[in-house]
């Protein structure tokens, strides 16, 4: 049986590849003993972002965004990257998934001895869900947009009101690659506008969970 993990050099540096995460590296590593040439180390061509790749197929896919930034010609080309590579970045998770994922981030008030208590929950699932709404804002060929367009849009809208849990590379990335790919209304547009994107100062975005007010973000459940 194949080990799942191959060293293949990509470009000039080399990575440690789980062959189950990365099918396409599966089928080179295949097809290069077939052809009876050494596996033991494996040499590829360069992959565009490929290191940003591998980051958030490891280490969850939030990453990306503190590794890329707010270019979205960069993640346009990452998405492309990440398809050739065969990452199955949405796995089983439909549409509507994707947005119960970003919600897992949410920590919940509870009134509790005439006081409300927050309960803490892990940012990083919501974080990585972000990532894969962005993913599928730019590489998914939906059947029908008018079909999911409203979902999209109730996702893109949890993400641009919860500037504690989504920060601003995020904000803005997944903001302007839903206005790149659908036409906003001007009253979607105006709901974006109630939580604009403010540019922290020096490098303070990471992912590191932050402490919340229980009223500082939009809560309500009543998307347009």
């Amino acid at each position: 049986m194949a080990s799942t993990k191959i060293n293949v050099k990509v470009g000039s540096k080399l990575y440690e590849i789980n062959r189950t995460r990365m099918p396409y590296f599966s089928s080179f590593a295949d097809f290069q003993q077939r052809a009876g040439r050494n596996t033991e180390l494996l040499e590829h061509e360069d992959v565009p972002l490929f290191d940003v790749a591998y980051k958030g197929i490891e280490h969850g896919f939030r990453q990306c965004f503190h590794t890329l930034g707010t270019d979205i010609d960069q993640y346009h080309i990452l998405c492309d990257s990440l398809d050739f590579l065969c990452v199955d970045v949405l796995g089983v998770l439909s549409t509507d998934d994707v947005f119960q994922e970003l919600k897992t981030g949410k920590s919940q008030c509870e009134w509790e001895y005439k006081h409300y208590a927050k309960v803490k929950s892990s940012k990083s699932p919501a974080r990585d869900a972000a990532f894969r709404l962005l993913y599928s804002i730019m590489s998914t060929d939906f059947a029908s947009e008018v079909a999911v367009s409203q979902t999209i849009y109730n996702a893109v809208l949890f993400v641009v009101s919860h500037r504690a849990i989504f920060k601003y590379k995020t904000h803005k990335t997944v903001r302007t690659a839903y206005e790149e790919r659908f036409q906003p209304s001007q009253k979607q547009l105006a709901s974006f506008n109630r939580w604009p994107a403010v540019e922290p100062d020096g490098d303070l975005e990471n992912d590191v969970t932050t402490e919340e007010s229980c009223s500082d973000d939009f809560d309500s459940d009543d998307y347009d």
